[in-house]
């Protein structure tokens, strides 16, 4: 019985739960080997001599998984997966759909083909084996973009207003487009998954079974969280080498960061006025407790991990891409069409100075900002 198979075990009878039970050792192992090794296509034996410290050797591997020069066959979305590919895009297909209901898409054809030229010209450079559709959206002031599995990407029109020059704009592009190549979502709901099934199978154990599903509870849940903060890092990683492909200067993603990290600062200083923000402060241990739990690594650790990387992975260039005349001109076009119209009151001689106008757009936004906030985790799949 295959791995795919445990994954119906909520259907069961319960006379067939004692032969699943082996399966789960062999999906729990299989998780752990796929997380830790290195995705490489085999090749030819080395005539190099074996590496046998164990951390030159995980150096070695990440810097062969990593190799500029093998971008589009690394295999960067392999790994423990039950969902085909198949089965991911229908399931982008579907949020994809609902995050349409939800916010307003800009019809604008000049800004839509400028920006999917410019996605495109980026998945061409990176380890994406699926087509995109790309979209360019209104969803707030707070700069984004979306990357949802199996290949949609939206782009929120903040971003490209606060990025001051394109090849910023196009690294936090490709950092989206890292998340889709990598299949980070649905590599993630597997692991969820395989949880869950653990949990399931130990209510038939006996208390041994209720221990272990005390366990998982709590070990389930932060092993999906450490994998999702794994997967932000890896996204930065692949982002700047697809950026730099493609290429763009790769410190432009750092220059991202760098604002969002000011963003995070100015909220957190408005947080601290509230009366026993800082009590939490007082936990022994807080620090690595709020790390453990959280779901995204602290942005100035991927900075510094970011700057690292760069000098290791990328090798340098005389020339890169900054800024283009056409990003500059979809710019001004967006800030004029997001100005406020101006008019007169036609039957009111009295008032002579101008009026604000609302354009419709503005009338229907207040109704479309409430909508979720897709990262690429978690994902609810009703099946």
């Amino acid at each position: 019985m295959g791995p795919g198979s445990c994954l119906d075990v909520l259907s069961l009878r319960r006379s067939q739960i004692s032969r699943l039970m082996a399966c789960i050792p062999v999906l729990i192992m299989a998780s752990l080997v796929t997380a830790q090794t290195p995705d490489v296509p085999a090749g030819p034996p080395s005539a190099e001599p074996p590496i046998r410290d164990a951390s030159l050797k995980k150096d070695h591997g990440k810097e062969a998984k990593y190799d500029v020069d093998r971008i589009g066959q690394r295999g960067i979305g392999r790994g423990f997966n039950v969902y085909s590919v198949h089965r991911e895009h229908e399931l982008g297909q579907r949020l994809a759909a609902a995050f349409d209901r939800t916010t307003r898409i800009i019809r604008d054809e000049v800004v839509n083909e400028y920006i999917s030229r410019l996605a495109q010209k980026i998945i061409r450079n990176s380890d994406a084996e699926v087509p995109f559709t790309v979209k360019v959206i209104d969803s707030g002031d707070i700069p984004r973009a979306y990357g949802l599995p199996g290949g949609f990407l939206y782009v929120n029109n903040a971003l490209i207003l606060s990025a001051d020059d394109e090849a910023e704009l196009a690294a936090v592009m490709a950092h989206e487009i890292a998340h889709v190549a990598a299949r980070h979502a649905t590599r993630a709901l597997t692991r969820r998954d395989v949880m869950d099934i653990v949990g399931s199978m130990a209510l038939f154990a006996g208390p041994a079974g209720m221990a272990v599903e005390d366990a998982g509870g709590f070990a389930g849940p932060l092993s999906v969280k450490k994998f999702s903060r794994d997967a932000e890092y890896e996204a930065d990683l692949l982002g700047i080498e697809y950026a730099w492909a493609a290429g763009y200067d790769p410190q432009a993603l750092l220059d991202a960061l760098e604002k969002l990290h000011a963003i995070e600062v100015k909220h957190s200083a408005t947080l601290a006025k509230i009366p026993g923000y800082h009590l939490a402060s007082k936990v022994p241990f807080h620090r690595q407790i709020a790390r453990g739990f959280a779901n995204y690594p602290l942005t100035e650790e991927r900075i510094e991990r970011l700057q690292s990387e760069i000098s290791r992975f990328l090798p340098g260039r005389k020339d890169y891409v900054l800024d283009t005349n056409e990003f500059e001109e979809v710019k001004a076009r967006l800030l004029e069409s997001d100005a406020p119209v101006l008019r007169h009151h036609s039957g009111d001689e009295d008032n002579k100075g101008p009026v604000l106008r609302r354009t419709q757009e503005e009338e229907d936004a207040p109704n479309l900002r409430a909508m979720p906030s897709f990262a690429f985790l978690p994902y609810s799949e009703n099946n």
